[in-house]
């Protein structure tokens, strides 16, 4: 099991050293996505906001693995391909954005609810460490399931012609049988980011002749940096974990 983590997250991290550009590209284009465009397409149900732009996040994660899987074929990325795919495949891919919709309106709805606060009002909210405990608990439980059946779909929609429920049960699957290397390799990744984002802050902490303005200045570019590099290693494993637990034959091929 430790090999098997070692040559996801090492595959990964291959991946993200040959295209650096494009990924930190990539990444950046999803965080921006998800900070300023997601906010905009709001709809009010009571004092609760929801975004249908979280709809269309299989179908980004779609492209940016692909990417990925045509590099790891050492193929050229076609846009035009990739697109005509996601036309061929829109029904099973929307089905998965309305999941993701769903999992979204659910975990604003828990926050709202134990908390009465409206998503504005949340850094007050924080202070109460025990109701932000059980709040985290039950966002936590709510997710999982939500994450393990969307995790492989996408790529099982759209390169093993699975429909939408197959994509979905065969997802919730392959994450349960490989439950454990799963989680400890996201660890590893995410606990390389969060160490990187601590020395980074140390780092410029020690700076202090430069002052407070420029080391807040470069601190947030680095993390900023380290963050869409997360962003895209994330979506590197992902295809990775997908090419180890189920590209064995596909029956559809990139070109």
């Amino acid at each position: 099991m430790l090999i098997k983590i070692k040559n996801w997250v090492y595959s990964s991290l291959i991946l993200f050293r040959r295209s650096v550009r494009q990924s930190l590209f990539l990444g950046m284009l999803y965080f921006t996505f998800s900070l300023f465009f997601t906010p905009i397409l709001v709809v009010s149900i009571g004092e609760i906001k929801l975004s249908p732009a979280n709809i269309i996040l299989p179908f980004i994660a779609l492209i940016y693995m692909h990417f990925y899987r045509e590099l790891d074929a050492n193929k050229d990325f076609d846009l035009k391909y990739i697109f005509g795919v996601l036309k061929t495949k829109f029904k099973p891919l929307l089905s998965l954005g309305i999941l993701s919709f769903i999992n979204v309106a659910l975990v604003i709805f828990v926050f709202h609810s134990d908390a009465g606060l409206t998503l504005e009002e949340i850094k007050s909210f924080s202070q109460d460490t025990e109701r932000l405990l059980h709040t985290l608990i039950k966002i936590i439980l709510i997710s999982l399931p939500f994450l393990m059946a969307t995790w492989f779909s996408p790529l099982l929609i759209a390169y093993n012609g699975y429909g939408f429920v197959r994509a979905v049960k065969s997802s919730l699957a392959g994450t349960l049988m490989f439950a454990i290397p799963l989680l400890l390799g996201w660890v590893i990744l995410i606990g390389g980011f969060i160490f990187i984002s601590l020395l980074v802050i140390v780092f410029f902490s020690s700076l202090s002749f430069l002052g407070q303005n420029i080391i807040s200045l470069l601190s947030s570019l680095f993390l900023l940096l380290s963050f869409t590099t997360y962003l895209s290693i994330l979506f590197i494993f992902r295809y990775v974990t997908y090419k180890a637990i189920f590209e064995i034959s596909l029956p559809i091929k990139s070109k």
